[in-house]
């Protein structure tokens, strides 16, 4: 190691020391939180290029260690302590002293070491949860997962997370007042356990919560009112006539081998993730023909998506198309004259 390396470790211990006889009249776990801190911002320093005193570049030690004191909402040197909480900070130290404590206390510093190298992951965590989260919670018909998409947008999203995650990493870097501190850690955890919340539920019921794809759903065993024509594959929602060239056809009427009309199930999934209602041609006389092939679906006048919430403007396709379907290829008709 150089001289000049050399000498600056020097001054940082030493700067180190004297910030902890200042603060020597703090309790153990808050004398330990501040100076851990410290050190970790004085091996920083040690490393820049500055030829400047640790001192000239950080201030007195009784200053550094009374802006401390301040930040982390203690009392200032000297000053008295309430009854209760001198008491209680007694009986702490009386429980550290016991040898059960003493054998425990290395595995805890060891845990407290690992919790803080943990500390910045965490904080990108926690600005990116500050914009899933609501995401998540809004049910506007998108994909939040991995990427939020607020107001059905994941570039908007991207954006939203980058600066999240740049505000709660600047913000863990600070030392705050401790109501400010504690009020972070709240909202923190209550972001990380509605995200946890979200991601049961939405694993519970089969979908990701906002997803706007065709839900999966295990086809009934049997026929329902609700869906009285069933397949293979699940309900029947829908026909598609065709004539015998292709053509598609429209406001075909079915009937069973019975006379009974052709009824399918109301078709609830759509792939924008839009509600839509169903509009069936009307007759000459102006009333609704039911259960005429194809069936005709609008958006639903509410505009709202699948799952009842708002939907971001521009999401919905107008005109749904027809599915590619394979059409039977007729042979030419024979033209040759039969004797």
């Amino acid at each position: 190691m150089s001289a000049p390396a050399t000498s600056a470790v020097r001054q940082s211990q030493d700067y180190l020391a004297a910030v902890e006889h200042e603060l020597a009249d703090l309790p153990v776990d808050d004398r330990s939180a501040l100076l851990e801190d410290l050190a970790l911002h004085l091996d920083a320093l040690t490393a820049e290029d500055d030829d400047r005193p640790i001192a000239v570049r950080l201030g007195p030690p009784a200053a550094y260690a009374a802006d401390l004191r301040s930040a982390a909402g203690l009392p200032a040197r000297g000053a008295p302590s309430r009854p209760a909480i001198a008491g209680l900070r007694g009986r702490m130290d009386r429980i550290r002293a016991t040898p059960a404590a003493r054998r425990l206390a290395p595995a805890a510093r060891a845990t407290q070491r690992f919790l803080n190298d943990l500390r910045p992951g965490w904080w990108v965590l926690r600005g990116y949860l500050l914009v899933l989260v609501p995401c998540l919670l809004a049910y506007d018909g998108v994909r939040d997962f991995p990427v939020p998409a607020p107001l059905g947008s994941n570039e908007l999203g991207l954006l939203l997370v980058v600066a999240a995650v740049v505000g709660s990493v600047a913000l863990g870097r600070r030392r705050l007042p401790r109501p400010l501190g504690v009020g972070v850690v709240l909202v923190g955890g209550w972001l990380a356990v509605t995200a946890i919340a979200v991601w049961q539920d939405a694993s519970s019921s089969g979908m990701t919560r906002g997803y706007a794809a065709a839900v999966v759903i295990q086809p009934p065993d049997r026929a329902t009112g609700a869906y009285p024509l069933l397949s293979r594959y699940g309900p029947v929602t829908d026909v598609l006539p065709y004539a015998a060239d292709g053509t598609p056809l429209q406001g075909v009427l079915l009937f069973d081998q019975d006379g009974r009309p052709l009824r399918v199930g109301f078709q609830k999934w759509w792939a924008d993730g839009c509600a839509r209602v169903l509009a069936q041609p009307p007759a000459a006389d102006g009333v609704p023909v039911p259960y005429s092939f194809p069936q005709s679906y609008v958006l639903d006048p509410a505009r709202v998506n699948i799952y009842g919430g708002p939907l971001p403007v521009g999401q919905c396709v107008t005109d749904v198309p027809r599915p590619d379907v394979p059409l039977p290829v007729f042979p030419p008709a024979d033209s040759t004259p039969q004797n």
